[in-house]
């Protein structure tokens, strides 16, 4: 399955994928995209520090009723670069995968922070638009 087709399946795959990452190391598992091999040693990383410009053209949403944490890349591992509250405006940049599921890049109206929301955090389940054309797939290590 593409990774874009894992995103439509929404919060329902990233429990799975929750699920799995917990149930297996991260050593031990291949990430390698169908019919391809990783080969010895190698694994994708998350990288915090992440940032992209606006590829999302879609109007402003609202933060959702609970506080959200904006992180510097696409995994809880990842520093906070700021909160979104239920009051505040979140100008969606773009959307890539992450540790437990998508991610949206995403740039908070009133204070300026910019920063990766999980996407089942937030209204309309984030971004529709890919950071990148052709993304890895994504663990923490």
């Amino acid at each position: 399955m593409s990774w874009t087709s894992a995103r439509v399946a929404g919060s329902m795959l990233a429990a799975t994928t929750a699920a799995v990452a917990f149930a297996t190391p991260a050593s031990a598992t291949s990430l390698a995209p169908q019919g391809q091999s990783p080969g010895v040693g190698s694994s994708t990383i998350v990288s915090c520090g992440l940032s992209y410009p606006a590829k999302d053209n879609r109007p402003w949403v609202n933060f959702p009723a609970n506080t959200v944490t904006m992180r510097s890349g696409p995994s809880n591992s990842c520093i906070q670069t700021g909160q979104g509250l239920h009051d505040q405006r979140a100008q969606y940049l773009c959307y890539t995968p992450g540790d437990g599921g998508t991610w949206t890049f995403l740039r908070n109206t009133s204070t300026g922070d910019q920063g990766w929301v999980r996407d089942d955090l937030l209204p309309d389940y984030g971004s529709r638009v890919a950071c990148e054309e052709h993304p890895p797939p994504a663990t923490v290590r």
